[in-house]
């Protein structure tokens, strides 16, 4: 059972914009883009809160016409960490295909969902710990890129794009959050070409 201040401030939110699951329980998550849709089977290993479409629900006060101010990610999940009393958040992002441009934009959306999903967080009095992030995508032209593809990067000095990509073969996120770099746990979601996969947390 989640924490009763928790509770109370919760059943002040729009009942479609979040979904709150049991352990063990199950929860088909569907996302539509002009890229296609996804449809995530989501399995919890313990109480969690999802809120729906964060991208949509940006802070308010985010100007929408500064380049970047109202990217967000595309599902956060909260899990309650009942025997150490804290959340942990679980930031997911959807990309038909990951190459070196998508990546970089997913790092952004993840920059400012995790911003977004703190402030939630903070309104609903839960105190986050952990954070880990997840890529949901179709096609994976990372990990399969070419020694060719690779020196012409090193050729033209590209090492951002280099330590991106080492990073996504390793299974980590390096993110600049209130100007420090953390490096963060990044899960790959894989998904089929109908756009559905499967997640337990």
């Amino acid at each position: 059972m989640f924490p009763l201040h928790v509770e109370k401030k919760l059943q002040m939110f729009q009942k479609e914009k979040y979904a709150v699951l049991n352990e063990n329980e199950q929860k088909e998550l569907e996302e539509k883009s002009e890229s296609g849709r996804v449809k995530l089977t989501f399995t919890v290993l313990g109480e969690t809160l999802i809120l729906l479409s964060p991208e949509h629900n940006v802070l308010p006060w985010l100007d929408g016409k500064q380049k970047g101010a109202t990217s967000c990610a595309d599902i956060f999940v909260y899990r309650w960490e009942e025997n150490r009393e804290v959340w942990d958040l679980h930031v997911i992002e959807f990309k038909k295909t990951i190459n070196t441009g998508s990546l970089g934009k997913s790092k952004w959306q993840f920059t400012m969902g995790i911003y977004n999903a703190r402030a939630a967080a903070a309104f609903l009095g839960m105190e986050l710990e952990n954070i880990y992030l997840y890529s949901g995508y179709r096609k994976d032209n990372l990990s399969s890129m070419q020694n060719e593809s690779l020196i012409a990067l090193r050729a033209s000095n590209n090492r951002d794009k280099l330590k991106e990509i080492k990073q996504w073969n390793n299974d980590v996120c390096e993110l600049e959050l209130d100007g420090t770099n953390r490096m963060l746990p990044h899960q790959k979601i894989k998904l089929n070409q109908d756009g559905d996969g499967t997640l337990c947390i």
